[in-house]
């Protein structure tokens, strides 16, 4: 009887899973899986999108299975272009649609734990270089800005 009376309250009182807030950052997975996570901002950039297929070559000996979720708050051609290229190096690419972390758009892992201190893009890959948007150059001043100071 007890049995059934925790599965009622697990069942009145939500979804029950481990770490609910970290999975919501990771995209549904745990930190401690994680080979690489890609900001929101990066994946939206023509570098990350250029160099994605390098990245996802450097995972490709690496231990398997490896699953590669794309937030779907993304711009449709990119979920589309990121979800192709993982499939085609044969990774199990899923765009999640439900509420997702704000945080990071992309993040390839595995299903078990690999505890690697270093995710972030700019850590595993120190030589991708995200620019950020050029400076405009300076206004020239005109006669009487420069007349009158």
């Amino acid at each position: 009887m007890t049995n059934l009376e925790n599965r009622l309250d697990r069942a009145s009182s939500g979804e029950y899973r481990l770490n609910p807030d970290e999975q919501k950052l990771y995209l549904n997975t745990f930190r401690e899986r994680i080979f690489l996570a890609i900001t929101f901002d990066d994946a939206k950039t023509p570098q990350v999108k250029t160099a994605f297929e390098r990245i996802l070559s450097h995972f490709d000996m690496t231990e398997q299975p490896i699953f590669v979720k794309i937030c779907g708050d993304l711009p449709d051609d990119l979920t589309g272009y990121y979800l192709k290229l993982a499939t085609d190096h044969h990774f199990e690419g899923q765009i999640l649609t439900e509420a997702a972390s704000d945080q990071y758009g992309l993040v390839i892992h595995t299903d078990h734990a690999i505890n690697h201190d270093k995710i972030e893009l700019t850590d595993v890959f120190p030589d991708l270089i995200l620019d950020e948007t050029p400076a405009p150059p300076p206004q020239k001043k005109g006669f009487f800005s420069k007349l009158f100071g």
